[in-house]
């Protein structure tokens, strides 16, 4: 026997309640999602900032000498590394490569923006300091380079 009373699809109404339920969850979770991203380009910033201190840190102790330099330019939101004894620049970096709206929005160290690294791995000068980078939505990473090379971060995020 064949049935002729079964409806075999959706109706439009059933359509139309899905579409408004996926648009109101899609209001929510875009800005959400922007965001997120926005944010992790910062914290991908700063862990390469970080990674490039303790590794100029490492170099200067590989190298045993004293002739590398990292200095800061809030200006052009870039950070170079350099060598004393000849002046060459090794590379520069720029924060806009980690995702657009990071800057550097401070840098602090001894009162200065330049970082030179002794044979032993220590910085001078030997107080050591922070940079603070920040993005669009206002979110900070503060990066603490301490006397001995070493580098940590902590975040203030939005949301």
């Amino acid at each position: 026997m064949k049935r002729t009373g079964i409806p075999k699809g959706y109706t439009l109404v059933e359509v139309a309640i899905v579409m408004a339920l996926m648009t109101i969850t899609a209001s929510f979770a875009v800005p959400a999602w922007q965001n997120y991203t926005i944010n992790t380009n910062l914290k991908t910033a700063a862990r390469q900032l970080m990674a490039d201190v303790v590794n100029t840190s490492h170099r200067a102790i590989a190298e045993n000498s004293n002739i590398y330099r990292i200095t800061f330019n809030v200006n052009n939101n870039n950070y170079s590394l350099s060598r004393v004894d000849t002046g060459v620049i090794l590379w520069t970096k720029s924060l806009v490569s980690f995702g657009g709206g990071n800057s550097i929005q401070s840098v602090n160290i001894n009162g200065g923006s330049i970082i030179n690294f002794q044979r032993r791995g220590i910085i001078t000068p030997t107080s050591g300091g922070t940079i603070i980078l920040k993005n669009n939505i206002d979110s900070r990473a503060t990066i603490t380079v301490q006397l001995t090379g070493r580098a940590y971060v902590q975040y203030n995020l939005q949301k």
